[in-house]
């Protein structure tokens, strides 16, 4: 199963199952605190919902998702800011391994940016807006994105990593989802967050000494994590996080606050992906430019 996959179905639930035998309680109400009526109510224990959402994420061969993110950066030293809003629309199937994704950037008074790409096994695709037309990268380069994609460190995690978690994560339900909910911060999440980086970077990549010294400065003041499970599939619908970090390169703090909300749907109902005529009508070769 892909990365990004088993990272969402998978790899983060995991911070509070490992040892956990309870069963769900029922959601509270946001505005009254009060629990909802569940009529529906499962007696599963979190360990049994997370063996049942390890088996799903294997049969899931493709997915959509929808991603809304905004984020915000701080150098007070360089008396920098930036703030950007980021909206993703990614379709994906597994094997073999196909993406279309589009992304919208705006970065304010700094622009706008808008990328859109083809990956299948007839090349890698990338739409250059500002002359309005398709670029096809060199095999070399499809091929090597098509690797890191596809062949990238096994992102579930090891559950005896996350003991420390468990009396932090809640467990929820509603009739039709379950939901946890993760509340961390201070030394030993960042820790946590260091180690599944460098455990799970692309399969022949390595982090320079910029990156190093980044994650090594890296500490997170808050992460809150919320993840939604189909009762009926036990398929991850949708997952929210919002995190508050600081680390520091060459001496400069940077402060990055990120909110992220996903939404994935279509699963397993998408069963190709083609660069549409118009995109190949449009497309000039890179390669074939520079003779390889």
């Amino acid at each position: 199963m892909k990365n990004w996959i088993k990272g969402i179905a998978a790899g983060v639930l995991v911070l509070g199952l490992s040892a956990c035998n309870t069963t769900a309680e029922p959601k509270k109400d946001p505005e009254t605190g009060k629990k909802v009526e569940v009529q529906n109510e499962s007696k599963m224990t979190a360990q049994e919902v997370y063996e049942k959402v390890i088996a799903a994420s294997e049969e899931q061969k493709s997915m959509h998702a929808k991603m809304d993110i905004d984020q915000a950066i701080e150098v007070p030293s360089e008396d920098f800011n930036m703030t950007s809003t980021i909206k993703m629309d990614m379709d994906m199937i597994v094997d073999p391994l196909a993406m279309y994704q589009k992304m919208s950037m705006d970065m304010g008074e700094q622009g706008t940016m808008d990328t859109e790409i083809y990956m299948t096994e007839e090349g890698f695709f990338m739409h250059d807006p500002e002359n309005d037309q398709w670029l096809k990268m060199p095999a070399g380069m499809s091929e090597d994105m098509m690797a890191q994609m596809g062949n990238g460190a096994d992102p579930t995690l090891d559950m005896k990593m996350f003991k420390d978690f468990v009396e932090d994560f809640e467990f929820e339900q509603t009739d039709d989802e379950y939901i946890l909910t993760l509340v961390a911060s201070g030394e030993k999440f960042t820790s946590l967050i260091q180690k599944t980086v460098a455990d799970n970077m692309p399969a022949g990549m390595e982090m320079g000494e910029e990156e190093t010294e980044m994650m090594k400065n890296m500490k997170v003041e808050k992460l809150n994590y919320k993840i939604f499970i189909d009762k009926k599939t036990f398929y991850t619908n949708a997952f929210d996080m919002d995190m508050d970090m600081t680390m520091t390169i060459e001496g400069n703090e940077m402060h990055i606050v990120q909110k992220m909300n996903a939404v994935i749907s279509k699963i397993n109902e998408i069963d190709t992906i083609k660069v549409p005529q118009e995109v190949l009508d449009k497309t000039v070769d890179i390669g074939e430019m520079n003779g390889q």
